[in-house]
């Protein structure tokens, strides 16, 4: 029994929060290169600013005699001193225009980052409740890990696990959470949403890739067939999700894909104990 897919999923998301980490330190260097370059800017443009400002009110200027080669004098060096206010004003503009996208690519980063350690921490938890499925001794302790996963990392607390019938007919509940478990009955392979996923032996997901709906699934959000080899032995039905979860993501099809596997091995090497059995 191997678990190469698990540690594989976590390199993936590993190598995706260092590669947005490395992109946050890049992102922050450049913004910080920027506000210093603003500051160096408005100090020049002050200091430009005091050294070419005219004589307050009232000051005297003493003007020689001949004042007409000095006023024009005067005159192009006050045009002169507009139009490199004017380029400064022009550099500042862009500068603040340059700032806005870099604080606007430094938030994305940030949310990327922390949605990255958010897929992190429920990747440990995916981890642990595997390991949890295959050291289970009992299919009690294997239908409490599954459910785990699903509402820890799915983030849905209705789910039902069926185990199909030894005639290969029929698909009977073996395990509910958070749904009245009077209201499901055993289900034909091939009827509805359950019966389909399983005949099919594909992930169903609602709404999704051209899914047909099923009036009377209207709760039903994913159906997961569990599989040994290409042989399908039951099904993982999955409900309403929470209101923080609007819908599933890439990352919870690759854990139905996990699911597919090891939930069906965990649950084929522990049986139902058969009546009047010891």
């Amino acid at each position: 029994m191997t678990k190469n897919d698990v540690p594989g999923l976590a390199e993936k998301a590993l190598s995706s929060a260092e590669r947005h980490g490395r992109s946050l330190k890049v992102a922050n260097q450049k913004l910080a290169e920027l506000v210093a370059s603003l500051r160096d800017q408005k100090q020049r443009l002050v200091e430009y600013s005091q050294s070419a400002a005219p004589p307050e009110a009232g000051g005297k200027v003493e003007a020689p005699m001949d004042s007409g080669p000095t006023e024009r004098t005067l005159a192009a060096e006050l045009a002169l001193a507009r139009e490199a206010l004017q380029q400064h004003q022009q550099k500042q503009d862009r500068l603040r225009d340059h700032l806005a996208e870099i604080e606007s690519e430094n938030r994305r980063l940030c949310d990327d980052y922390v949605a990255v350690q958010e897929q992190n921490a429920a990747l440990v938890g995916l981890y642990a409740a595997i390991e949890r499925l295959h050291g289970a001794l009992d299919r009690n302790e294997v239908f409490t890990a599954i459910q785990e996963i699903v509402v820890n990392v799915v983030g849905s607390e209705e789910l039902a696990l069926f185990d199909l019938t030894p005639d290969g007919r029929r698909l009977a509940p073996a395990h509910t959470f958070g749904i009245d478990a009077d209201r499901l009955k055993e289900i034909a392979v091939g009827s509805g949403a359950v019966g389909r996923a399983a005949v099919e032996g594909r992930v169903y997901v609602a709404g999704e890739d051209g899914a047909k709906a099923f009036p009377e699934d209207p709760h039903l959000t994913a159906c997961i067939p569990l599989k040994l080899g290409d042989r399908v032995t039951g099904a993982l039905a999955i409900y309403r999700l929470l209101d923080h979860k609007p819908a599933l993501t890439d990352f919870d099809r690759e854990l139905f894909a996990l699911l597919e596997r090891h939930a069906a091995l965990a649950l084929h090497f522990r049986p139902p104990e058969r009546p009047g059995a010891r």
